[in-house]
């Protein structure tokens, strides 16, 4: 339904109402939004995504920290650079150079494997987000389509007399064009679903009556056709075309009336003898065709809709600026010059030009199913598409093939020679009988399958409506189908939903965690020395924190803890007594120094220093040696659980 060339009006459709979209797979629960709305939707789910690959990135953080090692320094780096990385790819750049330098000693395996998996684990979620933010909003834009409003459907009832006739006809007519124009905008789409192959390509005694036909065929789904559970229905259309010479009367002669005398399917009676006058006022004109179903036409339809029609050619004598050999446009040279009001036209093309003998065959099915016909699809049992819309397949297909009606509803426009005529002189080397046929064909097919989304079209009109019932409103089922328009966005629910449950879930999982942390926080006993593996377990949660981390600096460098302003219950220091001043310092001498941290006390803070209530340790104020700094790490890390 993409390539429709005009599309429905904004009222004939609903927005932000959820509705099963038509699917070759089945129907899909979907909503459909304007191109603005869609277009915040769209970043809206690449927000969510975004958030999602955050909070998973923050559970596989979660677990990693339950993989401490050997509970030594070189894994605690690994820990601390892990928790303190929300971003997953901070993360994968910094596990990763952490890997590359402990694949320096080969002690450290475990270490490196830590690294690197967490680090490409990282990367894979940065990586991800990234993708699928990008590609999964994308995906969940399943078409361009909105269910209708029943009340903007409209099919003119069958007429039963001629003004009525008339009056449907021009109903119908600007349908007929749309499908030509659709043809005009995207032939090149239609073809991959149309087969047209021009067979035979010449046979025949010699040039002068050359034999050429053309076969076609094409399926259409209910899902084409956008009908609500139309996966089941499907309809198969074969035909076939070939020039018959031998139905024109050459001996027929009329002196008054100039002109061609043929006898359609070689039925010698008036209601199928055709004229193609060659009077002077009428050939000014450029080539047009008609179509006529068999006379046998209803008869062949409710048998097994295999019908007989006619492609009649009203060409001759009409006016050319160059030569042809086509069946329908085979020129001879003029008498004498055309005017030149006709560009001074040397040609005309040849009298009696062959008409052509089709036929065409309509298969419906619905699941496995087979009718004769398509007044036979309401018959089937269990069929779940609405009986309105079946009336409206049997006003559009019930009467001919879709290429007659399509044929004369467009008039003077069905063969591409008239539309490229502006004074009724054509280009005939330029034109073909099988190209006018096969626009003809890709433009019925486009027809069949717009039927539902030209009812939504109509003007208004006081003409009756088959669709209303008897108090004037849409019948049952009126609205079970959907129309496309460019200014659609149609988004599948199921997948959004599914979106919307995943990331509630990873919230959820990750508020789980937090109230983990927070309940060990609580219960645990820091007094109870021989539950000191069990604290380290949950405590290096808050512990690693890189504010933590900060307020550590700050606590003594003995065994017993020395707040110092700073309590470990805070995230910010107290500044009641003056805030301590902390210093870069650098000049360790070493190549790659990453540099130190050193901490000046306020007045206040070294007062209270002096009176006992801190010891005044001048190590706190310098950067500490080599060796120093090494007995220290020793003894801290025999504190640590598990080195005993």
């Amino acid at each position: 339904m993409a390539d429709i060339y005009t599309p429905p009006k904004d009222s004939a459709y609903l927005l932000s109402t959820g509705f099963q979209m038509p699917h070759e797979n089945g129907d899909k629960w979907a909503m459909a939004f304007d191109s603005y709305t869609g277009t915040i939707l769209t970043a809206g789910l690449s927000v969510v995504i975004t958030i999602l690959f955050l909070c998973l990135w923050n559970l596989i953080s979660f677990f990693g920290m339950f993989f401490d090692g050997n509970k030594t320094r070189r894994r605690y780096v690994a820990l601390v650079t892990l928790w303190n990385s929300n971003d997953p790819w901070f993360a994968c750049k910094e596990l990763l150079y952490y890997a590359v330098q402990c694949l320096k000693e080969s002690k450290a395996s475990g270490d490196f494997w830590y690294g690197l998996g967490f680090g490409l684990a990282a990367f894979v979620v940065f990586a991800g987000g990234i993708v699928s933010s990008i590609m999964v909003p994308s995906a969940l834009l399943i078409g361009n389509v909105a269910p209708v409003r029943p009340s903007s459907v409209f099919w003119p009832q069958e007429p039963d007399d001629t003004v009525k006739s008339l009056q449907v006809f021009g109903l119908l007519a600007p349908a007929a064009m749309r499908s030509l124009g659709s043809v005009e905008a995207a032939q090149v789409t239609l073809r991959d679903r149309v087969y047209v192959e021009e067979s035979p390509k010449y046979s025949g005694a010699n040039d002068e009556e050359p034999v050429k036909g053309i076969k076609y065929n094409y399926t259409l789904s209910g899902v084409d056709m956008g009908l609500r559970w139309g996966s089941e229905l499907s309809l198969d259309v074969t035909g076939s075309c070939i020039t018959e010479y031998g139905w024109a009367d050459k001996q027929a002669n009329n002196s008054d009336n100039p002109g061609d005398v043929y006898h359609l399917w070689n039925i010698d009676s008036r209601d199928q003898t055709v004229f193609v006058p060659i009077s002077e006022d009428v050939i000014l004109d450029a080539p047009s065709a008609s179509f006529r179903p068999h006379p046998d036409g209803a008869a062949q339809l409710l048998k097994d809709s295999n019908v007989s029609y006619a492609v009649m050619i009203y060409a001759a004598h009409r006016s050319s600026i160059s030569k042809s050999t086509d069946p329908w446009y085979a020129t001879e040279k003029r008498k004498e010059p055309a005017a030149k009001s006709q560009y001074d036209a040397d040609y005309w093309m040849k009298r009696h030009r062959p008409f052509l003998s089709c036929w065409q065959q309509d298969k419906w099915r619905y699941g496995s199913h087979s009718v004769k016909s398509v007044d036979e699809l309401k018959k089937i049992p269990g069929i779940k598409i609405k009986e309105v819309l079946l009336e409206i397949l049997e006003a559009a297909f019930g009467n001919s093939p879709m290429i007659v009606t399509l044929g004369n509803a467009s008039g003077v426009s069905a063969l591409r020679s008239q539309t490229t005529s502006p004074n009724g002189v054509i280009d005939a080397q330029n034109c073909w009988m099988v190209d006018d046929m096969e626009r003809l064909i890709l433009a019925s097919f486009v027809a069949s399958r717009s039927i539902f989304t030209d009812a939504t079209m109509f003007p208004e009109t006081r003409y009756p409506n088959l669709v209303t019932g008897g108090d004037k409103k849409p019948r049952s089922g009126a609205g079970d189908f959907v129309v496309s328009s460019p200014e659609i966005q149609t988004f599948s629910l199921n997948g959004i939903t599914a979106l919307l449950v995943l990331l509630v879930f990873l919230v959820l999982a990750n508020a789980a965690t937090s109230w983990l942390l927070s309940f060990f926080y609580r219960n645990q006993n820091a007094s109870e020395v021989g539950n000191l593996v069990d604290v380290d377990r949950w405590t290096r949660f808050r512990v690693f924190s890189a504010v933590h981390l900060f307020r550590c600096l700050f606590e003594g460098s003995e065994d017993k803890v020395e707040e110092r302003g700073w309590s470990c219950e805070d995230t910010v220091p107290t500044v009641e007594n003056g805030d301590d001043e902390v210093k870069l310092v650098g000049g360790c001498c070493k190549k790659r120094c990453m540099g130190h941290l050193s901490k000046t006390l306020s007045k206040a803070a070294a007062a209270q220093r002096e009176d006992g209530k801190r010891d005044s340790d001048q190590k706190d104020n310098n950067v500490v040696s080599y060796e120093e700094a090494g007995e220290e790490d020793r003894e801290r890390e025999a504190m640590l659980p598990g080195s005993k």
